[in-house]
């Protein structure tokens, strides 16, 4: 018996070493100075601070499971079963990082709602009505919400105790005249995300706030050691902490770090292959998250969906329902958007538009791809050698025809046939409703815009009408700051729920 009595003993003395089990393992002790009466926010600076970086979100979300766990525990001990009530929630999952997602095949579990999770929607849903800037007053957001004063009396409270909105006496439409209103409006500053694009030349990395607005900008190369997945990610876990010194932002206002990747990454943010960057099956998340200088939750995305991501933010409602995303890059990258949300396919992979074939033959794969023909290696002849990339696209997006070489005239044509052919392809399978273009190369589209609509027009089936083709107003960083929009999303998401 000895034997199983030390291994019970040793067994005891392992330290929790996922954030999901430190945070579980704190939770009794959070719920009892909760009860005496702690401010939640005080309790999130204390748990960053001791290096559980977490998002309020997540905390609630624990918390709320912790309380069903305990009433359950003492339903059982009463021998009483639990009522049959109408008011039932599924189980919320809580978003700290894929450790805490239930094991394949774990059947959810319905729970009864509760004050505190009816709180923490209604908080969420105002919010998210608040993410685009708009000012609003109490009486506006209880009516847009169908909710009580009372109610969004007390979500409002705790989002401005958050410093995630903040009060505004500016005049509020619909006020008597000559009388400012009381209203409350997104707080920019109160939280920030980290975005990072990687490219086979250079590493951008970004600081956004929560109006989307870049507040500081970090790049450099890394086009001679790309295909180094070590050396990367050395230089990836240290552009956060510039990013802060630069701003003089302090780490407890980062909700979290997005790095986006020209190639297929799964859903547990695995680099399934990048061919650009020479990477292959890289546990990029797993990388990045073990490193004690990323203190933050990291993801890791798609570049073309980053780029979605990015305008999704920034567009209306309305505007942002049916898209198709181009990222021009040294290849190309695609993102779809169907209904207002990017379409993933069954494996995360949807949307890889840039190896869509160009031929009629699979034995012209390795040289007639949409990415290998319409990617700016053609252009790299004409570029300027003591220029970086970005500055010398722009340089030849603006050159005059006097100074073109006798060759790029002839390049350009080429560029926009293979363009429109690829575009007349996507348009006959998504009929977007219209196409943003976005990356370095799209510095260079209105010089070909014209001859891509006219040949769009010319050969379009009858029935098809040319969708609308516009360059996005994020520049070459579009990656980048959509990664970043990544992170800035999951605070406005509205918990999970599963449907038994």
């Amino acid at each position: 018996m000895k034997p199983i009595k030390s291994l019970r003993s040793a067994v005891e003395q392992i330290e929790a070493g996922t954030k999901a089990a430190r945070l579980r393992s704190v939770l009794p002790e959070i719920e009892q100075r909760l009860a005496a009466g702690a401010r939640i926010s005080d309790v999130l600076q204390t748990l960053n601070e001791h290096g559980l970086a977490i998002t309020t979100a997540t905390l609630k979300s624990y918390l709320y499971r912790f309380r069903k766990a305990a009433r359950e525990e003492q339903l059982d001990q009463r021998e009483e079963p639990v009522p049959n009530s109408p008011d039932v929630l599924p189980t919320i999952e809580p978003a700290i990082s894929d450790e805490t997602q239930a094991p394949e095949g774990t059947a959810s579990e319905t729970a009864t709602t509760t004050p505190m999770l009816l709180r923490h929607i209604n908080t969420a849903r105002c919010l998210r009505l608040l993410r685009r800037g708009a000012t609003y007053s109490r009486a506006d957001l209880a009516r847009e919400l169908g909710l009580t004063r009372a109610t969004i009396g007390h979500a409002v409270k705790e989002l401005i105790d958050s410093d995630l909105v903040e009060e505004t006496v500016d005049r509020l439409g619909g006020g008597r005249p000559g009388r400012p209103g009381s209203g409350v409006r997104l707080n920019p500053g109160g939280a920030y995300a980290i975005g990072i694009d990687i490219s086979s030349i250079t590493l951008t990395a970004v600081l956004v706030d929560l109006g989307m607005r870049v507040v500081q900008r970090l790049s450099e190369y890394v086009e001679p050691h790309s295909d180094d997945v070590a050396r990367v990610v050395d230089q990836i876990a240290q552009l956060p902490a510039r990013l802060l010194a630069a701003s003089g932002i302090g780490p407890d206002r980062i909700q979290g770090v997005c790095v986006s990747v020209p190639g297929l990454v799964d859903h547990g943010g695995r680099v399934v292959v990048a061919p650009f960057l020479r990477w292959r099956d890289v546990p990029l998340k797993q990388l990045l998250s073990a490193r004690p200088d990323l203190p933050w939750p990291v993801t890791v995305c798609n570049d073309a969906v980053a780029f979605a991501n990015a305008e999704r933010a920034v567009a209306g409602e309305r505007d942002s329902q049916n898209m198709l995303l181009i990222l021009l890059t040294e290849g190309l990258g695609g993102a779809i958007v169907q209904r207002g949300q990017i379409v993933e396919g069954a494996h995360g992979y949807a949307g890889e538009i840039g190896h869509m074939v160009m031929a009629a033959s699979p034995a012209q794969i390795p040289s007639q791809t949409f990415e290998l023909l319409a990617g700016y290696e053609r252009f790299r002849p004409f570029l300027p050698a003591n220029r970086t990339l970005d500055a010398g696209l722009k340089w030849l997006a603006t050159s005059g025809n006097d100074e073109d070489p006798p060759d790029l005239e002839r390049t350009f044509d080429e560029w926009a046939s293979v363009l429109t052919t690829g575009i007349l392809n996507l348009v006959y399978l998504l009929d977007p409703e219209k196409i943003v273009l976005g990356g370095p190369l799209s510095a260079l589209f209105p010089r070909v815009e014209l001859r891509v609509k006219k040949l769009l027009s010319t050969n379009l089936l009858h029935g098809f009408k040319p969708p609308p083709i516009y360059v996005t107003r994020f520049g070459a960083d579009g990656a980048a700051i959509g990664a970043a929009s990544v992170v800035r999303d999951q605070i406005f998401s509205l918990p999970r729920l599963e449907l038994n």
